[in-house]
């Protein structure tokens, strides 16, 4: 499967995850280099673009993802 396109530039992998690299590569294998399609962050960047993507929004919040999106 191919990488998330958004990978290399996700200020949540670049940015707020620097001091965490063992969760970081975790979360990376399971959405980024995986399931990217179920990132929420992904979810809300595309339907919303990426500065609605809450900084503090984790790739496993796809139910939170959902209520932002509805918020619109």
């Amino acid at each position: 499967m191919a990488d998330c396109a958004n990978l290399e530039k996700c200020s949540f992998f670049n940015d707020r995850m620097a001091n965490l690299p063992a969760t970081a590569e975790i979360y990376k294998k399971k959405f980024c280099r995986g399931d990217f399609e179920n990132c929420a962050r992904l979810m809300v960047s595309r339907k919303l673009g990426k500065e609605k993507v809450p900084a503090d929004l984790l790739p496993n919040q796809a139910d939170r993802a959902q209520a932002i999106i509805a918020q619109g």
